[in-house]
């Protein structure tokens, strides 16, 4: 048994190398041979041994009875073996942070110890011999890419100095923390975050992009700025640069808040390396640039974008941040209540008829969309997305992606007929661009097929005349539409320092509230005695959202067809028994979720 552990580990050791990055493709496979015979040549020596087998023996040599193993020899070797993994891993992995090629040093460090190692190490006779052979191998390449690479490097950044062992000590022995920050790199000092380029479809632009801006001075101020944005769960920061300072402005929860002043020079600096990252020209500051990057901080990662114009008096710059906030993964965490829940999804099961879903602009329509698809039977009926081939949507499990290319003047209408005639049981356009596209959706809806849709409206019933404005016939889809769900976005009170008021009862008898059911009311701190550490004193602190769903009868059909007028289709739905947005937002403000200039603030959207 004990053997056979010894066995497993070997195993794992060697099948690191899987994870090394060589150049040219032929290598990875190469390691792997050369693994693997390594890995069968003491293996099978090893069971051959275990079944009472005897090693091979050479002449003038003998192994004594049994052709027993030398433990103490084998130790050494798998030591040095070890230490080889090591060193050859970081060679590996630092080869491309300092910009050398990892394809001459890769191999390098990899071939001499590994032939050395299978030819003499385990093959020659004279253990004391073959062993100090190993010891050569293994750190001569190391040593002279050392040599080389700190030949090319900054002087904190060289390695093996009586400096930077003086730290490796240190830190072994858990004092690294002090005096060791000037041992840093210049690129480590700062925020703990690391940058990545990823503007260019080039991997290797990529990488030499993250290179170059690491030896850029504003690098660190950049780490600054990602850090700020990160630590103040912004989704959006917008720096505006003039000829004698730069605004910060951070949009947290859909809002925007002014942040500090930004020195001009470090502004200016750090402008550079994310533009440099992001495969964007760092010295054109009038025309419109976009590119992205990415980010890891404190164990978390972040995919930034990056779109910077020219303005008359300097330049804008808007940095988004995605992965900033709490994740949605139910129409229940998204906010809708159990009973609104229960009544839509049994809408999404219709066999037939079309689903619009709606949001103002920015207003988390593209969330609503994945987190219906998420909630309904996408195993038990087929599911197609037709999506553009520059925007395609995030891939669901079980919804097929069909796409068209608005670039070559190919539109949805285009590819329906050709999805239709498959049958899929459900059809998601998550934009209708034209007349056309409306057509042939409210054609299928007829038949044996489900459409969910999205559009731009404030309201439900405002989406069912956004339809028509597209010139779609309403006689054509009045019959077919069967209902809409309208989100708004609203900021949640911060648990941490919200705090309770008795409302006036003119305010529940105007709000709706009955008398007697709802003692206290919340809003944040009007006069807080210290900045909330959770909210850093906004007073909010994540989103959720309400919801008005529409279920069209034949009332509100036929004022679609007669009267499609905003007015005349909002009163025959609260004659159906449609609960509003305010409603809806009232219950959340009694619930203490939100607070009611929160909802007079969405609702004014």
């Amino acid at each position: 048994m004990y053997r056979n552990l010894v066995f497993s580990k070997s195993i794992a050791v060697l099948f690191r190398f899987d994870n090394l990055r060589f150049g040219p493709s032929c290598l990875r496979p190469l390691v792997l041979v050369c693994s693997a015979g390594l890995l069968l040549l003491i293996g099978g020596a090893s069971f051959a041994w275990a079944e009472g087998g005897e090693w091979p023996t050479f002449p003038g040599f003998s192994r004594g009875p049994g052709g027993y193993l030398a433990w103490p020899k084998l130790l050494l070797l798998w030591l040095l073996f070890l230490f080889w993994v090591k060193t050859t891993d970081w060679v590996n992995r630092d080869v491309q942070l300092v910009g050398m090629s990892y394809a001459v040093w890769n191999v390098s460090t990899f071939i001499p110890f590994f032939i050395v190692l299978m030819v003499l190490g385990l093959g020659l006779p004279l253990f004391a011999i073959g062993f100090a052979l190993c010891i050569f191998a293994a750190v001569l390449p190391v040593g002279i890419y050392v040599l080389q690479r700190n030949a090319c490097v900054e002087p904190q950044q060289k390695v093996m100095t009586p400096d930077h062992i003086r730290f490796l000590i240190a830190r072994m022995f858990g004092r690294a923390d002090e005096g060791s920050y000037e041992k840093k790199a210049a690129h480590e000092q700062g925020a703990q975050v690391d940058l990545t380029g990823s503007g260019s479809r080039d991997a290797q632009k990529n990488q030499s992009n993250t290179v170059l801006s690491r030896q850029m001075p504003g690098y660190v101020a950049a780490k600054e700025l990602v850090a700020g944005a990160i630590e103040n769960r912004a989704e959006k920061a917008m720096l505006d640069y003039t000829r004698q300072a730069v605004s910060l402005r951070y949009q947290v929860d859909g809002v925007w808040h002014d942040g500090d002043e930004q020195d001009l020079e470090a502004a200016t600096a750090s402008l550079a390396v994310l533009k440099v990252l992001s495969n964007m020209d760092p010295n054109q500051r009038r025309a419109r640039q976009e590119g992205g990057f990415e980010a890891k901080y404190e164990g978390e990662d972040f995919t930034g974008s990056i779109v910077c114009q020219g303005t008359k008096t300097g330049e804008r710059v808007i940095i988004h941040l995605s992965g900033i906030g709490q994740p949605f993964n139910s129409l229940a965490g998204l906010g809708m209540r159990e009973a609104m829940v229960v009544r839509y999804k049994e809408l999404m099961l219709s066999d037939n008829g079309i689903l619009l879903l709606s949001t103002v602009p920015s207003g988390g329509l593209t969330t609503l969309l994945n987190m219906s698809l998420r909630s309904t039977d996408r195993y038990l009926r087929d599911f197609v997305i037709v999506e553009g081939v520059d925007d395609p949507h995030e891939e669901i499990e079980n919804v097929s992606p069909l796409t068209y290319n608005l670039a070559s003047g190919e539109t949805p209408d285009k590819i329906l007929p050709s999805v239709l005639r498959k049958e899929p049981d459900v059809v998601v356009m998550p934009e209708l661009h034209n007349k056309e596209t409306v057509k042939i959706l409210c054609e299928a809806a007829v038949e044996d097929q489900m459409v969910i849709a999205t559009i731009r409206a404030k309201e439900a019933v405002e989406a069912l005349l956004r339809v028509l404005l597209l010139k779609v016939s309403a006689k054509s889809f009045a019959p077919v539409v069967a209902g809409v769900l309208n989100q708004r976005l609203i900021r949640k009170l911060c648990e941490t320092c919200k705090e309770a008021y008795t409302p006036p009862p003119a305010l529940l008898k105007k709000l709706g509230i009955p008398g007697g059911h709802v003692e206290e009311l919340y809003r944040h701190p009007e006069q807080p005695e210290e900045v909330c550490p959770d909210c850093r004193g906004i007073g909010y602190k994540g989103r959720t959202a309400v919801f008005e769903l529409l279920i069209v009868d034949d009332q509100i059909r036929e004022a679609l067809i007669k009267q499609p007028k905003l007015e005349t289709l909002r009163k025959v739905a609260r004659q159906s028994g449609q609960r509003s947005l305010q409603e809806e937002g009232i219950l959340a403000v009694a619930q203490g979720v939100t607070s009611l200039p929160e909802l007079m603030r969405v609702l004014k959207q």
